[in-house]
């Protein structure tokens, strides 16, 4: 600030005194303030990482009783076969007609006695159906065959298990006869395939190709088809391997042109849906599924199933549709049973890619939960695409249905997420805005809602796993385009009183609120103060979520004065905080009692705060960032019971025994003392805090002494203050700073100098202690990189200069030194050139602040100077 000056004298009032009695913007007190207003940063709260994979966390408030469990044994029997039949709207009659399974004993094989053909049109359907039932099962080999269960029992399942294939088998009566002529040699070599053990795979899978080869071809009256796909002369063969070229791809055709491309039949005459399956299953999935049956190797098992599940794919036989699902998934429930991760982690993905539901999703979900749960198959789980067939289920599974399978597939994808690399691949396939969709629909479902309360838990394993999501900076992106901040806090306005759900989310809303773009997002969304503030209320013991909304709330009050004052209008909001001050407190010196009665010190010199030290710091921090604002600040200066509390923080504490809270006290104090009101706690009590502030000033923590100087800096302006700065030689100290050669302890020190030279009585003691000279040097070293600092400097010098009658008596042997540098920080070219920052800020203050002091300055001194010395002027 400038000096006013008399029209008849040039007696100058000191510079902490309004030049112009007008209010200042909050933009303007910050400006001119510089470091005697500040906000406070802290380190984010610390979340130690879980050492056992679990549904719920070790600190989990759900009773286990009321949970459902992480540990669990699966076994064949957990799944269901009859909720694994295909879709169908037609469910098949029982036949009247029914072959008989005649069952070698002698080494398994079994012989298979085919019916006759009925004499009369009517028996035909019954015929071709009981028939195609048969091929089927004596396809299946040993794992379905008539050992399993009596004739009549077994025909009686397949009744029930594949009532979808009505229409396809009455497209089949056409060549029904013609299948019967040809059948016998298809049937013995089909035995041989199916009961020789030794024989190899692709030796199974050339006989069943030249099996079905001739079945297929001798359709439509036996006629064959040459590799043209021309109808030649019934005599002729067809040979086999035209069915797969050496040198080509032996994939299955996709296209519906593949029939006519083999068959050569036309359209008219093109094989049906039903006939097709028949064959690809035979030929490419049966001589898998007989490996699966007959391998005890772990390793081939795995391999087998990849085979299976590419297989599968190849022929779009993956999902609902597929007429023998139920005996492929019998098997693979069977392998079950042998417990060993990596092939149930090869069962999983084909059996969530069977669509399979009820009982059987949740048990693969829980399956899927159990391989996920150990932290040693994350490679695995990254090479085997597992994690696709999970998010499906969260894409389309039904929410009321099949909840309980849901939460077990969130639970898996959770422990997903906690590796690097499967986090990254959830980002890049959407898996937040699937999130967030399951987690609308959770929030649409209302508290008198049956399954509301299972819900919960599935909200548990959803929110942990956004936890983190939030890692990832396009995650981040992500959750703010698709609304996440207002979702989530529908959340917690709906599961308030759930203690797990509402850390998760102020975990996520912690880590997000550290980033800018976020924190700014979350600061607009209005109704955020006041869910914190009840989440406060309702869980105040809650140590792990306080410190997390503290710590969030310190976020938007950091940078956003209009997050202070929205914060600040909310009801009840400085009582909440009070209250949370005083349990804490009350908590902490239990905890200093506790060690105290047992002799214990280490924990009074432990480099981390202790809990309630943490929810301290943390609660400091927002009230010394709600300060800045202007009206909130003064407010906050008048709230005895606040000023209370910071003061007995330095009472009861030492810089030693918590650092960062004794300073982050302080800091508040001073920033609360920048305002001057009439009921101002600070001023009533500033004795007090000043022999608060010179336990902390006489420290050895530089931060401390720092922050002391800078609060003795506005209290200096009360005449009782500058009384007990001389009274407890503490201005010795202030000037022995100037030789700290850092800025912001030269400029606290300066604002504690500046006061002290108000008063007349009081000015000589700047030069006793050798202050003219720090000054000066301090005046050299920072006046062209910080031009309110040089401001400070000149407005000291000036105060302390009033009653000038000599500048050589006045400022002794610098008098020289001072003229040449006033001179040169005033030449613009030079000064402006030679500062580090050129910016137009650091103009302003050049302009607006330092030079008119010290034109004044410079002016004085020269007309109390008696001789003039040659100035040479030298840029800096």
């Amino acid at each position: 600030m400038q000096p006013s000056r008399n029209k008849n004298t040039e007696k100058a009032e000191p510079f902490y005194r309004l030049s112009v009695p007008k209010q200042k913007t909050s933009s303007e007190i910050i400006n001119e303030a510089r470091n005697v207003l500040r906000t406070l940063r802290t380190r984010r709260p610390f979340t130690p990482t879980e050492v056992q994979r679990k549904l719920f966390e070790s600190g989990s408030s759900r009773a286990l009783q009321n949970r459902p469990p992480s540990v669990f044994s699966l076994h064949a029997s957990s799944f269901d076969l009859a909720e694994s039949r295909p879709v169908s709207g037609v469910r098949l009659s029982p036949l009247d007609h029914k072959p008989t399974l005649v069952t070698s004993a002698k080494d398994g094989d079994s012989s298979i006695s085919l019916p006759k053909p009925p004499a009369n049109a009517a028996e035909f359907g019954k015929v071709s159906s009981a028939r195609a039932r048969l091929f089927r099962r004596t396809s299946q080999g040993s794992f379905l065959s008539a050992k399993m269960v009596p004739p009549d029992q077994n025909e009686e399942k397949l009744d029930s298990e594949e009532p979808a294939m009505v229409n396809n088998l009455c497209r089949s009566n056409d060549n029904c006869l013609a299948e019967q002529r040809s059948c016998p040699p298809c049937s013995e070599e089909s035995r041989q395939l199916l009961s020789n053990d030794h024989s190899s795979r692709s030796e199974r899978e050339d006989m069943l190709k030249g099996t079905a080869g001739k079945v297929l071809f001798q359709l439509r009256g036996e006629r064959s088809v040459d590799s043209d796909g021309r109808f030649a002369d019934e005599k002729q063969q067809f040979p086999c391997d035209q069915m797969e070229k050496p040198g080509k791809s032996s994939s299955w055709p996709r296209s519906t042109d593949w029939k006519r491309r083999i068959t050569g039949l036309d359209d008219e005459t093109r094989m049906n849906e039903s006939e097709e399956e028949e064959i690809f299953w035979h030929i490419k999935i049966l001589p898998v599924l007989h490996e699966l049956e007959k391998e005890d190797n772990i390793e081939n098992l795995c391999l087998a199933c990849t085979e299976l599940y590419q297989v599968l794919n190849e022929g779009n036989m993956l999902g609902k549709r597929f007429k023998r699902r139920t005996m492929l998934l019998k098997t693979l429930y069977k392998l079950v049973d042998i417990d060993s991760d990596p092939l149930c982690l090869k069962l999983a993905k084909i059996i969530l890619s069977m669509k399979v539901d009820g009982k059987n999703l949740l048990s693969v979900c829980k399956l899927a939960f159990k391989i996920c749960r150990n932290e040693k198959n994350d490679y695995s789980i990254q090479n085997d695409g597992l994690l696709d067939c999970l998010l499906e289920v969260l894409k389309t599974e039904d929410l009321h249905k099949n909840n309980e399978a849901l939460l077990y597939c969130m639970g898996a994808i959770k422990f997903m997420s906690g590796n690097a690399v499967l986090l990254n691949e959830m980002v890049n396939k959407g898996a937040i805005e699937m999130l967030l969709q399951l987690m609308k629909q959770i929030n649409n479902i209302k508290e008198n809602d049956t399954c509301f309360t299972s819900l919960g838990h599935l909200l548990v394993q959803l929110t942990a796993t956004l936890r983190n999501l939030v890692d990832l900076s396009l995650a981040r992106h992500q959750l703010m385009c698709n609304g996440a901040v207002s979702e989530l806090c529908v959340v917690l306005e709906q599961r308030m009183n759930d203690k797990d759900v509402c850390s998760y989310i102020v975990r996520i809303f912690s880590k997000l609120s550290c980033d800018n773009d976020f924190c700014a997002a979350l600061a607009d969304c209005s109704r955020c103060y006041n869910l914190f503030l009840a989440l406060l209320n309702i869980h105040q013991k809650q140590q792990d979520l306080v410190i997390r909304i503290i710590f969030i709330l310190g976020n938007l009050t950091e940078k956003n004065n209009q997050a202070r004052e929205q914060f600040f209008k909310e009801k009840g909001s400085v009582n909440t905080l009070i209250s949370l001050f005083q349990t804490y407190h009350e908590l902490d010196l239990n905890t200093q009692k506790w060690y105290h009665d047992r002799g214990r010190e280490g924990k009074n010199h432990s480099k981390h705060p202790s809990e309630a030290e943490d929810v301290l710091i943390k609660l400091i921090r927002v009230l010394a960032n709600l300060s800045i604002h202007p009206s909130v600040g003064a407010a906050l200066a008048a709230a005895h019971r606040v000023v209370e509390l910071l003061v007995t923080v330095l009472e009861y504490k030492s810089v030693d025994d918590c650092e960062e809270l004794v300073i982050n006290a302080a800091t508040t104090i001073n920033n609360l003392s920048y305002y001057k009101v009439k009921s101002s706690a600070v001023q009533d009590k500033k004795l007090h805090i000043a022999e608060m502030l010179l336990k902390l000033l006489m420290s050895n923590n530089t931060d401390g002494v720092v922050e002391a100087v800078r609060v003795f800096g506005n209290l200096s302006q009360c005449h009782e203050i500058c009384d007990f700065i001389i009274q407890k030689k503490i201005y010795k100290f202030v000037i022995a700073l100037l030789d700290a050669k850092n800025q912001d302890v030269c400029f606290s020190a300066c604002g504690v100098l500046l006061n002290l030279t108000v008063d007349k009585n009081k000015r000589a003691l700047l030069m006793q202690e050798g202050g003219i000279g720090k000054l000066v040097d301090c005046l050299r070293d920072f006046g062209p990189s910080d031009w309110q600092l040089a401001c400070l400097i000149c407005k000291t010098l000036w105060n302390y200069s009033e009653n000038i009658t000599s500048a050589a008596s006045c400022f002794g042997e610098d008098t020289d030194t001072l003229l040449v540098l006033l001179t040169s920080l005033l030449d613009e070219e030079l000064a402006l050139d030679s500062s580090l920052d050129r910016d137009d800020c650091h103009k302003l203050y050049w302009e607006r602040e330092f030079k008119p002091v010290a034109e004044k300055l410079l002016d004085r001194i020269q007309s109390h100077h008696s001789f003039l010395p040659t100035v040479t002027i030298t840029p800096f």
